[in-house]
This record gives C-alpha cells, structure tokens and sequence, in this order.
C-alpha cells in the first residue's frame, strides 16, 4: 500500500489523530461522518500495515531549555560500518531518532538525556566508543520551535479540527524527546505507551497493576506536565513525502526567534529547533521529491533574506523516530520489537 492507495477518510482519520492522539473512536466517527465501527476498521489496517501508529514518548516539557539536555549531531562514519553503527546507536535509549542521510556527514542524529552532565557522559564514554563511528559535529539545542507532534496532514476541514482541537483540550508545552524519568508508575505507563499510543485504559491499568481511575489520572498528568508526549505518526512514503531534507542555517541573533517561527509554519515543516554551534537553527522537512528541495530554498530566501543555508542533508534510511525503530521502508515493524 502506497500513498495513491489511500482514501480521503484514510487521511482525514490520521489527520484527526494527529490532532487527538486517542480520541475514541466514536467521536473520530462523528467528525469523520463515518460509524466508529468504519474508523477502527480503517485504523486496524493502516496500523497493522505498519503505515500508521500512536507513539507515546518521553519528553521534558519547557519551550526554552536553560541548560541543554538534547542535542543535534552530524556523524561521519567508516563507509562499510554506516548501517551497522546506525543500528548499534538505534539500540542506545539517549539516541531517539537515527537517520542514515547523504551530504556532509552519514548520519544526523537526536540525542538526549535527564540533564547536560548526563548527555556529557554519553557522548564521552559509550556514544564516542562505538566502533566505526568518525569524528562528529554535536550542536546543543537551546528550543524547539516545533517537532512532529505539531505536524499535519491538513486533510480535515477548520471545523472539523475546531471540534477535534476542543476534545483534545490545551496543547501541552512544546517537547523534545528525551529519555527523561517520571515517577515509577509514571514510568511504566509511558514504557506501554511507547508501545502503543492508543493502547486502552482497561489494559493500562491491568499491565500497570493499578486501578483504571488512576491510570486515566495519571496519563493526564504526564500529558499536561510536559513528561509525555503522544503523537500520530506515519511513514513519509505514505505520506506522500519520501525524501527527508535537513538544512543547517546561520541567521543574526536578533533575528533567531522571527525566523524559528516563520521556518515552523511552512506545510512541509516536521522539526525547528535553535541550537548552538555550527549553525542557529536545525529543521527537518518532509518533501515530495529531491528536487523540492529548490523549491524550498527559494521560499526561505523569500521569506527569511537574513537566513544562511550552513548544511543541507539528505535522508536515506530512518532508523529511528522518537524511539521506535522503522523498517528499510520506514514502517513501523510488525510482528517484531519496535
């Protein structure tokens, strides 16, 4: 199955779970104008199809990050080990995403930790000891301006995201993922959520070993202090989107926030963050074909005049998306520990 194969209500449904991660299935049904019965259906094949999934991943919650505990890196590899030292540090929690790229270097990463001492120690000791792995360009991350939780597919129309958005409550603060811990029972609740996003209550609370009250207050909890964060995902093939472009840019300081949210509003945005050393800000985005990358350029340069393309990478292979490791096609596995 491929994006052509897909419905209009296949992508308003993933549409609307971007939007609520785990809305029922009753109230995706009535926005939809389809029986609930036709939505979980439609979601069972997508899902089972590796296509479609809900991610619960941790995250730390503030939208300015005084004392770094993620960063961005570039890594150059020995040529024959880049797959085998991509899938070695997809095995590392401190490395939530890994994307096999072209460019500059063969591998751009997301790494973090509890706080900058942590993060430290990892790229010093068991990141810098993997075998195969070249010297690396590491930018600290200072905010997020948006990551994929914020991306859509705008299949749905302002009123049916309107009714959608009101069910879904207030947007937590901007997050970034992080292998962070919450308390012990806030732990295991986000380990079975990274699971599956949209995994029930009743099961929750019975793989938790508490009561179902206590679960649904707790993933509020989670949800609304910023220490977890859900999201519908989706293969980019599927998408429509196959090709990946990270760009690097250098912009004066006084122009960092204007131009953070300006790159943040572009459709074919996934990622902005500001970050310190090669570059002011890092964003990944989604594009249809190589050759929009063009295209895109030639809209940040109408848009941002001020902005200097430092880097600009291709994707190859996803790995890795906020800890759940993808296929050759970058699809969720089936059948298999994700």
């Amino acid at each position: 199955m491929d994006s052509v194969d897909w419905s209009e209500t296949d992508l308003q449904l993933i549409h609307a779970l971007q939007i609520h991660p785990r809305a029922p299935w009753s109230l995706v049904g009535a926005v939809l104008g389809v029986s609930p019965a036709t939505v979980a259906r439609r979601w069972a094949r997508l899902n089972d199809a590796g296509l479609a999934w809900v991610t619960g991943y941790r995250a730390y919650g503030p939208r300015s990050v005084a004392d770094p505990a993620s960063a961005m890196v570039i890594a150059r590899c020995v040529p024959a080990r880049v797959t085998a030292v991509a899938a070695e540090l997809a095995t590392h929690p401190e490395c939530p995403a890994v994307e096999v790229v072209s460019g500059s270097g063969d591998l751009a990463l997301i790494v973090a930790a509890d706080d900058r001492e942590a993060l430290i120690d990892y790229l010093l000791g068991r990141f810098a000891a993997v075998d195969g792995l070249l010297p690396v360009r590491t930018m600290w991350v200072t905010r997020y301006f948006t990551e994929g939780s914020r991306w859509r597919l705008r299949a749905l129309t302002r009123e049916q995201t309107r009714v959608l958005q009101a069910e879904a409550g207030p947007r937590p603060a901007l997050a970034g993922p992080s292998p962070g811990r919450a308390d012990p029972a806030g732990e295991r609740l986000v380990d079975l959520l990274a699971e599956d996003g949209r995994m029930a209550y009743a099961e929750l609370a019975a793989r938790a070993g508490t009561s179902e009250p206590t679960v649904r207050r707790k993933v509020r909890a989670l949800l609304e202090s910023g220490r977890l964060a859900l999201r519908c995902d989706l293969a980019p093939q599927a998408a429509g989107r196959p090709v990946l472009v990270t760009l690097t840019a250098r912009v004066p300081a006084d122009r960092l926030e204007a131009a953070g949210r300006t790159l943040a509003q572009l459709p074919e945005t996934r990622l902005v963050a500001g970050v310190v050393g090669d570059a002011d800000l890092w964003a990944g985005f989604w594009l249809p074909t190589i050759a929009d990358t063009h295209r895109l350029e030639r809209t940040l340069l109408e848009r941002l005049p001020e902005l200097h393309v430092v880097d600009r990478l291709v994707g190859m292979r996803s790995v890795k998306r906020v800890g759940q490791l993808l296929d050759e096609r970058g699809r969720l596995p089936r059948g298999e520990p994700a």
